[in-house]
Order: structure tokens, then C-alpha cells, then sequence
């Protein structure tokens, strides 16, 4: 480790873990930058960025500064003052730590917060996740490449002022955190004081409770990383449905999470959806929407992302041949030489000698039947035969004359049809991009 960030908001425990790590750095040999986030959320706050600027001058540490507007951002995005203020801090120091090069973020929280944060989770509602409490060492929330380091869960807040006194130090006190219509402070100031009058060593057994959920979480969590996808792409993540449903809820809940994120997803989890997705796992088939992505099951494949939209056709449309006809969102082109490779197309082959009528392309409808191994069949039993999941069948397009249909685009090998060289024709099809959005901008 070359160089820590340490955030520094200016109370008792995170100069205490500025203090506690300059110490370190001499023997560890490595560096010290320190980060102060302004909330706006009081009218003194510009009164902590001054004490830490001035505490790290003294310290000879670098500082760098930040400031946002919380609560314009909990209204834009309907979401709690508290949540807005995390988010922006992280989103702060996530930044700083890259400007930095700084190979991991050091927060002040202490066994404390930690026996804080079980109870509020336990009120909530959590599993053995939740139970675990503040990791030692984890991603930083909103930037998961960045790391994340809690060096002070071991100590009592009493502790860290200790430090701060032994250093001559007098740190900042947030009004605040004396506001039990925050949640938080609720749980700090009159829920655990009622719970220590019936065990007065009630912290020491919430963070016992976290170190022993951590411990239980274990196997869980290496179920989770050793779930890899057999494939991803456009479509997202696929996973054999059998080695999925195996999964452990919680560890179920973690690959969504994962897979969300390699999207480029958020993933809203509750116990409801949870509950509904293991159904559908045992059923074999379903969707259950997670927020912005879904997992969809079918022929025996999970599939976790967006959710998939039709064809996007109307109705039939009758092709130029050879040319390039243009439809709703697809360029469709067809050509009597053999196409060139092109990524993400669909192929597909027809007889002109063997053509009745125009031909036409067109979604996918009920009774519709296909030559299969040499016998007409009901196009959506072939398509089961096929193991073609639901989310392939629905992206699919039918080629079709007057018969009925003669391939399909988008479909497995042994439906895109076939003709001898010399009167094949060749259709294939790409979907078009989406307009770019217009953006507007404006300066500070």
C-alpha cells in the first residue's frame, strides 16, 4: 500500500483515525491524504471544512475539499436527506481517491457505529447480510473499484476522543447527531440506552452478533463469487438454471446485485421479489423484475438484465430484393452472394426458386408452422424442441411467403434455412441505433 485517503469531517473519531494512521505511516511507509465532503446541511458547515483545512495544515497533510447540495439532490431523486448525503460523500471521495492515485478510502466509524448499525438493520428488516454490519474492508458504495478500509471498528468512541485529547486536539461536534427525528440518532440515543439498562454490555453483543454473521456469511459469499455467468452480452448474463437454483437466497441476491452493476443496472431487492424469484426458479420458467433488470427463467437458463423488448414489427412487410428495406428499428438487407461477417446480426437463407409470392418479413404469430427435419410442424413446439429461450423467441423475425414461414432471423441454425448456392438468397438483419438524446448544458 502506497497511499491512504483518510475522510476527515472533522469529529472526534475520524481525526482520531488521521491521528492514528500518520502514526502508522512511519512504519508502514506509506502516505497520508486527507478528504473533507461539505454537506450544506447546516449554516456552520463551512466552519468544519475550515477546521479540517487548518488541523491538516498543522498535520502536513494534503487536504482536498468538496461541497454539494444534499438536499437538492434528495428532491431531484425522491430519496432521504440521509441517503443524498451518503451518496454525494462517497461519490466525493471516490473521486478524490482516484485524483490521488490512492489505493484505498479510510473511514473513522468505530464499534460504536457498528453496534448502531446492526440495530438499525435488525429494525429494519435484514438477513445475515445485513447482520454482518460495516465490513472491515469492502467496495466503496457507488465505486466498486475503489476500495474501502474501516481501520477504528475496534475501538469506542471514547477512545477516539482520548486520542484527539492526547494530541491536544479539540475535534468539531456536529449539532446533529443530537436529532432523534434522524433515524439514526434515534437508535443511538434512546433505543440503545433503553436496551443497556436490560444488558449493559449490549454494543459488545451487537458487534459479537456482526463478527459471527460475518463468519456464518462466508460460505454464502464464495457461493456467490464462484456463480460466473456462461456467457454475457446484449441480452445479459446466462446462467445454467440448475447450478442458479442451488444458490442460497442471499448468495442468489448478491449475483443480481453483481450482474446489475456489469450492466451498468441498479437492482431493487426486497423479500417479496426474492421470494417470487425462487418460485420461478422451481417452476422452471417466469420473469421477476428486479428494478431495471430482470430474471428471466427458461429451457433451463437464467437470464439476468434488461428486460427484453418485442420485435418491434407492426405487421408484415414486404422486402426488396436484392436491397435493403428499412423498418421500425431494423435494417434489413437481402443478397443473392453470401454476406460478410457482421457482429450482432441476424442470417438467415431462402429458395428463390422456391419462393411463393413476396416474400415478407414479420413477427412471429400464433399457428405459425415451419419445415422441420423435413416435416411441417407448429412453429412453437420446434422452437421448444430447440431449447430457444423465451428471450431469444421474442427478438425473433420471421421470413415468410405466401406458405407460411421459411426461417427466421434471429433463430437457432437449424431454422434459418437453406438453398443450393446458385438460388439463395440472403437476408440479414440488424437492429438500428437509437437517436442519441439531446443534452443541455449549462455553465457555473
Amino acid at each position: 500500500m502506497r497511499r491512504v485517503l483518510v475522510a476527515v469531517s472533522g469529529g472526534p473519531d475520524s481525526v482520531a483515525c488521521l491521528l492514528l494512521l500518520l502514526r502508522l505511516r512511519e512504519e508502514a511507509g506509506f502516505e497520508v491524504v486527507a478528504a473533507h465532503f461539505d454537506h450544506r446541511l447546516r449554516q456552520d458547515s463551512g466552519d468544519d471544512l475550515e477546521f479540517a483545512r487548518t488541523l491538516c495544515a498543522r498535520l502536513d497533510v494534503r487536504c482536498l475539499t468538496g461541497e454539494g447540495d444534499v438536499r437538492a439532490l434528495a428532491a431531484e431523486r425522491g430519496m432521504g436527506t440521509e441517503e443524498a448525503a451518503r451518496r454525494m460523500r462517497y461519490q466525493f471521495l471516490a473521486f478524490a481517491a482516484g485524483k490521488e492515485a490512492a489505493d484505498c478510502i479510510a473511514t473513522g466509524h468505530t464499534a460504536d457505529d457498528q453496534a448502531e448499525t446492526v440495530l438499525q438493520r435488525i429494525v429494519r428488516g435484514t438477513g445475515v447480510r445485513g447482520l454482518r454490519g460495516m465490513l472491515p474492508a469492502s467496495d466503496v458504495p457507488g465505486a466498486p473499484a475503489q476500495r474501502l478500509v474501516r481501520p477504528l471498528l475496534v475501538l469506542r468512541r471514547a477512545e477516539t476522543m482520548a486520542v484527539c485529547a492526547e494530541a491536544g486536539i479539540e475535534p468539531r461536534h456536529d449539532p446533529s447527531n443530537l436529532d432523534t427525528a434522524i433515524g439514526r440518532n434515534r437508535i443511538r440515543h434512546e433505543v440503545l440506552g433503553a436496551l443497556r439498562q436490560i444488558n449493559p454490555s449490549i454494543d459488545s453483543a451487537l458487534v459479537g452478533l456482526a463478527e459471527s454473521a460475518r463468519e456464518a456469511f462466508a460460505p454464502i459469499e464464495n457461493a456467490a463469487l464462484s456463480a460466473r455467468p456462461q456467457e454475457r452480452g446484449p441480452d445479459g448474463s446466462i446462467f445454467p438454471l440448475a447450478a442458479f437454483a442451488a444458490l442460497p437466497s442471499e448468495a442468489a441476491t448478491m449475483v443480481i446485485e453483481r450482474e446489475a452493476a456489469f450492466h451498468g443496472f441498479s437492482a431493487e431487492i426486497n423479500r417479496t421479489r426474492v421470494r417470487n424469484l425462487a418460485s420461478v426458479l422451481k417452476k422452471g420458467a417466469g420473469v421477476v423484475a428486479f428494478g431495471q433488470l430482470v430474471a428471466e427463467v427458461s429451457t433451463g437458463l437464467v437470464r439476468i438484465g434488461p428486460a427484453m423488448a418485442p420485435a418491434a414489427l407492426a405487421g408484415p412487410v414486404m422486402l426488396e430484393i436484392p436491397g435493403v428495406t428499412l423498418v421500425d428499428a431494423w435494417r434489413i438487407q437481402a443478397m443473392t452472394s453470401g454476406p460478410p461477417s457482421q457482429p450482432g446480426a441476424s442470417i438467415a437463407t431462402v429458395d428463390l426458386a422456391a419462393l411463393k409470392g413476396p416474400l415478407r418479413v414479420r413477427p412471429l404469430q400464433p399457428g405459425d408452422h415451419i419445415s422441420y427435419h423435413g416435416a411441417l410442424r407448429k412453429l412453437s413446439d420446434v422452437l421448444l424442441a430447440e431449447r430457444v429461450p423465451r428471450w431469444q423467441r421474442e427478438k425473433a423475425l420471421a421470413l415468410a411467403d405466401s406458405s407460411g414461414v421459411l426461417a427466421l432471423l434471429g433463430g437457432p441454425p437449424a431454422l434459418r434455412g437453406s438453398a443450393p448456392p446458385e438460388t439463395a438468397l440472403y437476408v440479414v438483419a440488424t437492429r438500428l441505433a437509437p437517436a442519441a438524446p439531446a443534452y443541455v448544458t449549462r455553465s457555473q
